[in-house]
């Protein structure tokens, strides 16, 4: 019964997020993509254009390419993110607003106690047209402007994300569905096992103790094929939840070519990871920033004029036929002479926003450029994993078979070694699965880190609410 307890503990799956692979009937780290051989190891591979995934038949069966534009086609999240940059836009012509004349309007109540004493309401008209600032409002286009490549990379990062954690959802199913086909291949061989055991038993050629430990790998590998059906239920269900479907999707069991090829770049395209982007438009925005806090401790020149007209004149008074407006127009030079030191802290504080957006901008490469080296090193140890997982089948199929006629014919094997031929040689089939889609995730994970994502699924172009990528 210990034994059978270990077998049963050897079979569990652990628990997978959306940026983790994660780990079924194996023990091997992984992050995946490839090509896979079956048998006991249907090997995580389907026929192309088959279905993958215990996944509804209702409709046709969807592709990586394909699952991904059904999510950038109506997530919120990227509705959000346009809604963002639109509001950036508009931010721009507000500072644009400057370089043009201000006219206001308005009516003043003043009590004057000379002349005409009493309560005298004045409308008045004013216009301003700004000559000479130091940059001022030129330095505010320019924030305003770095503000809306923010909200742009934003959206951009925000695309990049959703094609990645809706790829990974792909790959998820398709993992579940590979390793469901090789959790049934193994019940189907134990079974066979604890069948030829029962019929030996019933001609006395084997013991009651081999019956039980052989239904106890029976219920092992029965567990092992519920937890993988439950998760493979799980990751349909966020599928479905990406791409806008009601229920369980159909999904194809092959990956495009180009993902295998995925983490053979140099070095990450700068000018294209939505991340840097970011954080250089920042800077861009700290440096205008920094300008503008500068230009303030600054005059303004700017050329006024002004007209104000009495509305409760005397109309008993000899100017009462010919009251005219009061009208001025002239230059205007004005300025701060003290602001209680404001004008020197927003300076300080925009030089550090600027050092900050610097040192962002260096951590920012930093990490795509560690997580994309992190991947590519990985991707080179799994396809090496995968090489020697398919020799390892082969030589477990042929050990398998052999230890089963020297178990039925010759009795020099016992019902356990039999039995852990058996479990090995369809373990092999998981960890070649896992590999597989391990090997198609760090693919994911290096177009998302080199800025390529966007190519790669054929967006980069494309309109998307009325916003061309």
């Amino acid at each position: 019964m210990a034994i059978a307890c270990m077998l049963l503990s050897s079979c569990t799956t652990a628990d997978p997020t959306l940026n983790h692979a994660p780990q079924t009937p194996s023990t091997s780290a992984r992050i995946s993509a490839g090509e896979g051989q079956q048998e006991s190891s249907t090997a995580g591979q389907q026929p192309a254009g088959k279905p993958a995934a215990g996944s509804s038949a209702g409709g046709s069966a969807i592709t990586l390419e394909s699952a991904v534009r059904m999510a950038l086609a109506w997530h919120p999240s990227i509705d959000e993110a346009i809604g963002r940059l639109n509001e950036s836009a508009a931010e721009v012509d507000v500072a644009r607003a400057g370089y043009l004349p201000q006219v206001r309007a308005g009516i003043d109540s003043a009590y004057e106690n000379g002349t005409r004493n009493g309560w005298r309401p004045r409308f008045s008209v004013s216009a301003s047209q700004m000559i000479y600032d130091f940059g001022q409002v030129a330095g505010s286009v320019e924030a305003r402007a770095a503000g809306a490549d923010v909200s742009r990379a934003q959206l951009l990062l925000g695309i990049d994300t959703l094609i990645r954690d809706t790829a990974n959802a792909v790959i998820e199913v398709q993992r579940y569905r590979a390793l469901s086909d090789v959790a049934q291949t193994q019940l189907a061989g134990v079974q066979a096992i604890a069948d030829l055991v029962r019929q030996r038993s019933d001609r006395g050629a084997s013991t009651r103790s081999d019956e039980i430990q052989a239904d106890a790998r029976v219920q092992a590998a029965q567990s092992t094929v519920l937890e993988i059906s439950a998760e493979l239920g799980r990751w349909e269900t966020v599928l479905a939840n990406l791409i806008g479907r009601g229920g369980p999707v159909s999904v194809l069991a092959d990956a495009p070519q180009w993902l295998l090829n995925a983490c053979s770049a140099a070095e990450p395209d700068w000018s294209q990871v939505p991340a840097v982007m970011e954080a250089e438009a920042r800077q861009a925005e700290a440096s205008a920033q920094l300008g503008v806090t500068r230009a303030q401790s600054f005059p303004t020149l700017s050329l006024e004029a002004n007209a104000g007209y009495d509305l409760n004149h005397d109309s008993s008074s000899s100017r009462a036929s010919t009251e005219e407006p009061d009208l001025s127009v002239g230059l205007r030079l004005s300025g701060n002479l003290y602001d209680g030191g404001a004008t020197a802290a927003r300076r300080t504080a925009a030089d550090s926003a600027l050092n900050a957006a610097r040192a962002a901008t260096s951590n920012s490469r930093l990490q795509v450029s560690s997580a994309f080296m992190e991947a590519r090193a990985q991707t080179s140890s799994l396809q090496q994993l995968l090489a020697s997982l398919s020799g390892r089948q082969d030589m477990m199929r042929e050990t398998r078979d052999l230890y089963r006629q020297q178990y039925v014919e010759l009795g020099t094997r016992t019902l356990l070694d039999l039995l852990n031929a058996e479990q090995e040689l369809h373990q092999a089939g998981f960890d070649t699965a896992n590999a597989i889609h391990d090997l198609r995730r760090l693919g994911i994970a290096c177009i998302f880190n080199t800025g390529k994502a966007r190519k790669a699924f054929s967006v980069d172009g494309m309109a998307i609410r009325g916003v061309t990528l």
